[in-house]
């Protein structure tokens, strides 16, 4: 090869080099412009980096469950109406991507170089739905952005909405605070259809109790008494299970896929269940700050044009207690101690009242009960229900809350009858909720009872 060649060639490489240069960027999607007689778009938003016409760039959607990141090209920048330039850095850009039509572009969507870090892409994201929603719209959703939506850019832009005006609320009217509320509960309500709507979500169990796990702050009230925030339960999609799966060391927690199934129920009895058998007040999604309450998701059930008899045996505002306890543990220091024995309190007041389900297998006719659920048996006809040997030399009798802890134990050859602690504590000590976890249950002794009566 002459040195005529060997020249030539060597500056056809610097020049394919400096063509193949990936400049590093990463950039938030503000907005978004349809362009007439292409399928090209143009985007709006802050670049951090530099950005430079006919790059290859990854669009990402962070927020959305089915994320798929595809490859676009930069035909065109502007950093400022009809002034285009061949590179921006660190300035708000709008962005000509080819055939941007043909990916799912909206607010939100990160554009990003190959070699932008995984935090990275995930700030811009943040930052672009908190520019785009809470400080240029306020939160004045229109149809089209509530569409878009997914339920992880919901929870995060409710988030960032409470926060902002959290800053700014010693300012603000109570019209305005009004105002605010409005606009949660839209988006509130826009998220509540999304979630059950959706194939799958996630929540957070305890380990002890097999149950969702129930996230409950301990407020000091400053006069002496304690308060505990109504607790709720933590959900989070396939698009955060990474980021949210980290914050739960698998020792104390598990995370749980719920499905909806082919009927499309599934969430949504998932709910009904944890609300009104468990005693969850709400739902966390991916955080404390965005919390649904209950009836928002489920309604409460209505039993008023039900008989007595026919109504389930469901004792939520004593399981709550329960499960709270249960996840506690042991307590450990004074602030546990103090929790504990709150929770415990609120347990024994809800204890005494409580009706439960003792498990019943018979020989013989079972009478049909009366509106009240009381029957007469026949001579011929007896009754056995399950005893343990129990903790103080006394027999104790397997009580339950529902009949799903029931069957978590025993089989449809079991009946139940409904019976409240006060008529067996004389007997009996009374296993509560005796299951495969153990500490999802409780232990009632007649001296503990009687306790428990003084609450």
């Amino acid at each position: 090869m002459s040195l005529k060649d060997m020249l030539f060639h060597k500056k056809k490489e610097k020049a394919k080099e400096s063509q193949e240069k990936t400049h590093s960027f990463v950039l938030g999607v503000l907005d978004t412009f349809q362009l007439l007689n292409t399928d090209d778009v143009v985007v709006t938003g802050r670049v951090k980096g530099t950005v430079c016409e006919g790059d290859a760039v990854y669009v990402s959607n962070p927020g959305e469950d089915k994320e798929q990141i595809l490859l676009t090209v930069i035909m065109g920048i502007e950093t400022s109406p009809n002034v285009p330039v061949k590179e921006a850095s660190d300035c708000v850009v709008g962005l000509r991507l080819e055939k941007g039509k043909l990916h799912k572009i909206k607010k939100g969507t990160v554009l990003y170089s190959r070699d932008a870090s995984a935090g990275e892409v995930h700030n811009a994201y943040i930052s672009a739905l908190g520019d785009a929603y809470v400080m240029k719209q306020n939160l004045e959703l229109s149809e089209k952005d509530i569409e878009e939506l997914s339920i992880t850019d919901c929870a995060e832009i409710w988030r960032l909405f409470s926060w902002f005006h959290s800053k700014t609320a010693k300012t603000e009217s109570e019209e305005a605070k009004q105002d605010n509320r409005r606009k949660i509960d839209v988006l509130g309500a826009a998220l509540c259809k999304k979630i059950l709507a959706a194939d799958a979500i996630y929540c957070v169990y305890s380990k002890e109790t097999g149950e969702p796990y129930l996230f409950s702050r301990t407020v000091d009230q400053k006069d002496g008494t304690y308060m505990c925030t109504p607790p709720d339960i933590m959900i989070f999609t396939d698009a955060y299970k990474t980021i949210m799966s980290a914050q739960f060391p698998e020792d104390r927690f598990e995370i749980k896929k719920i499905e909806n199934g082919e009927a499309g129920d599934g969430i949504y009895n998932f709910f009904g269940s944890t609300f009104y058998l468990n005693g969850a007040c709400g739902v966390g999604v991916l955080s404390e700050q965005t919390a649904i309450e209950a009836g928002m998701l489920v309604p409460a059930p209505d039993y008023s044009e039900v008989r007595p008899i026919e109504v389930p045996v469901t004792n939520p505002d004593l399981v709550r207690w329960m499960l709270l306890l249960g996840q506690l543990g042991e307590p450990k220091g004074e602030d546990a101690e103090l929790i504990y024995k709150l929770y415990y309190r609120f347990m024994s007041k809800e204890m005494v009242k409580a009706k439960f389900l003792v498990p019943m297998q018979s020989e013989g006719e079972i009478p049909k009960g009366d509106e009240n659920g009381k029957a007469v048996f026949k001579k011929d006809t007896s009754i056995q229900f399950p005893t343990m040997k129990g903790k103080y030399d006394k027999p104790a009798v397997y009580m339950f809350t529902d009949w799903k802890r029931l069957r978590m134990v025993y089989g449809t050859e079991w009946n139940g009858f409904i019976q409240p602690i006060e008529g067996m504590i004389e007997a009996f000590d009374c296993a509560i909720n005796a299951t495969e976890y153990v500490k999802a249950g409780c232990y009632v002794s007649a001296e503990m009872y009687e306790d428990m009566k003084k609450m």
